[in-house]
């Protein structure tokens, strides 16, 4: 059986309709979300993605928030470890991530322990919360109040 592929996958800054279009492919065709779990009550990559994720197996990865290099790093190798038996059973895996994945997000820390293992892995980028900020307040990037 052929390995799966790991997708990380942006899923924008809030608003599901910032989702990009291959974002909602790519979910919709994973046979496994993946979701980053900081330990809160709410997975607010989960609570965007939505009805995307009914009937799909989830993967809660730790995530924890800790200055604690070898804790955080044992998190990330764990998760590696879950992510790539399924991929092993030929499974797509969807890790989804707030805004742009590329930008200060766990899945680079998970990638890299699965990428360097030898699986295959694709990037998934998004909209930031920087350009859905600028969009709102109607602020052009070179600076210029538009009629927004």
């Amino acid at each position: 059986m052929r390995a799966g592929t790991l997708y990380g996958v942006s899923v924008g800054p809030g608003d599901p309709e910032l989702m990009t279009v291959k974002a909602v492919r790519v979910i919709r065709e994973a046979d496994v979300v993946a979701l980053p779990d900081a330990g809160g009550t709410e997975l607010t990559a989960a609570s965007i993605a939505g009805g995307l994720l009914q009937g799909k197996e989830r993967l809660l990865c730790p995530t924890p928030m800790s200055r604690d290099r070898d804790a955080v790093r044992a998190a990330h190798e764990a998760t590696a470890d879950q992510i790539c038996a399924l991929l092993d059973g030929g499974k797509a895996v969807a890790y989804l991530c707030l805004g742009d994945i590329s930008l200060y997000s766990s899945f680079s820390y998970v990638c890299d322990v699965v990428r360097g293992r030898g699986y295959a892995t694709q990037v998934v980028p998004g909209v930031t919360s920087l350009s859905a900020a600028a969009a709102t307040l109607g602020v052009a990037h070179n600076g210029v109040y538009s009629s927004i």
